[in-house]
């Protein structure tokens, strides 16, 4: 008995301590604790740069799946306008997104091959100004993946 009545005190001085330990951890200085960077901010700090979701389409050949196109892209917005309506439609796009994607991994693509980042540019950003109704966003490519399937 005579034990747990210290251990118990350092145990609430160390909770006690702890926050203030933490509040004053920034060396002293009146520095606010910076969040972790977005998407956004790790890729670019472009204001006009909408970083999309990561795509991706099953390659399909000869009635079976022969493995997984993997894309990672955004758009380039300059007009604000244009860029507001973008934001607005964002489900629309990625949904003309992956068809023009899934269109690329069962039509043009062949597996063993490495991807066409030309041509699949070409037809994201058919979808994209097809959706939104005009020109002005570009469609940037950030990453392309593509895992066979095993066997």
């Amino acid at each position: 008995m005579r034990l747990s009545a210290p251990i118990f005190a350092l145990a609430m001085l160390a909770v006690l301590a702890a926050p203030t330990a933490a509040a004053g951890a920034g060396g002293g200085s009146s520095a606010q604790q910076q969040a972790p960077a977005s998407r956004q901010e790790r890729l670019t700090s472009a204001e006009t740069y909408i970083p999309l979701p990561t795509l991706s389409a099953g390659v399909l050949q000869r009635m079976s799946t022969r493995g997984t196109l993997i894309v990672d892209m955004g758009l380039d917005i300059p007009d604000a306008d244009l860029r507001r309506r973008a934001q607005l439609n964002g489900p629309r796009i990625r949904d003309a997104l992956r068809t023009a994607l899934a269109t690329y991994a069962s039509t043009y693509y062949r597996d063993r091959t490495s991807p066409d980042p030309a041509q699949m540019t070409r037809l994201l950003q058919h979808a994209v100004d097809r959706t939104l109704g005009a020109d002005g966003a570009r469609v940037l490519l950030v990453n392309i993946i593509y895992q066979r399937s095993p066997g």
